[in-house]
């Protein structure tokens, strides 16, 4: 752990102390059941017999919580340790920038996670809309030209030309070579029909509504991914601040590491040696 930033570690540690306490809290609210019920058995009709009765059951509502909150943290650390054992020998590790939480009027911490929640499974949906984004019908039409012109490059013949013979083969006379299907062979002779019946039927389709050119596509892409771990970033900042204020708010399962230890991964600087 020694080759991470200071301010990352600090944080690393920090959620191991928070697991901890979640496995004691945890622990000592089942000793603590066991001990009420314990008393509770040896003299079921006693004067304490109800006040202990109220007691396990409050505990006893309790501990599903603070499982919950246990195993939380532990499959987080883990997903931290896997995520940091992941990571490449030769890359440089940063602290990031720091980011101060700003609370509008009205607004705490847990508020402006809320929010910050929503928008980040809002830019998750868009993101999911874009991966699905169908090429524009001048690129379909730029892919048919590209299909046509291979499947002449496969159906061109060899001409075989000898003082007394003149002759052509398709794809006969060396071992291993099929032969050119009828359509090959049609795109070799004339690919300018073969492409205009393509664009035709691409004409006739249903216009897509999530039609979007490659280079747009990529760019929204980039966009959605800077954007969400910015917005990842600020929901970690809110969630520790809470944190020193004495609010806990559990982090979600999926949060990228880097945004919550506040990491940089360089991968520019490859080692020397």
């Amino acid at each position: 752990m020694s080759e991470l930033p200071s301010r990352v570690q600090s944080k690393v540690m920090a959620l191991l102390d928070a697991e901890q306490r979640a496995s004691t809290a945890m622990h000592m609210t089942q000793n603590a059941i066991r001990e009420a019920q314990y008393a509770h058995d040896v003299n079921p009709n006693g004067d304490k017999a109800m006040p202990l009765a109220r007691e396990i059951a409050r505990l006893q509502a309790m501990q599903p919580d603070n499982q919950a909150q246990h195993r939380a943290l532990a499959d987080l650390n883990a997903k931290v340790r896997r995520y940091l054992d992941g990571l490449p020998a030769h890359v440089t590790l940063d602290d990031a920038r720091s980011i101060r939480p700003k609370l509008g009027s009205g607004e705490t911490h847990s508020k402006v996670v809320t929010r910050m929640r929503g928008e980040i499974v809002a830019l998750i949906g868009e993101r999911s809309r874009v991966e699905r984004s169908t090429p524009t019908t001048e690129e379909v039409k730029a892919l048919a030209a590209r299909y046509v012109q291979s499947l002449a490059e496969r159906a061109t013949p060899r001409l075989i030309i000898e003082h007394d013979k003149f002759d052509m083969q398709f794809g006969r006379g060396m071992i291993g070579e099929k032969d050119p299907t009828p359509l090959q062979v049609l795109a070799w002779i004339d690919p300018t029909i073969v492409l205009n019946r393509l664009q035709a039927m691409i004409d006739a389709r249903d216009k897509p509504a999530s039609a979007m050119t490659a280079a747009d596509r990529k760019k929204r892409l980039d966009e959605i991914k800077d954007e969400l771990f910015e917005l990842e970033r600020i929901e970690c900042a809110h969630i520790e601040a809470a944190m020193t204020e004495g609010t806990v708010i559990d982090q979600r399962p999926n949060v990228d590491i880097r945004a919550l230890l506040g990491l940089v991964v360089s991968r520019e600087k490859a080692s020397a040696a």
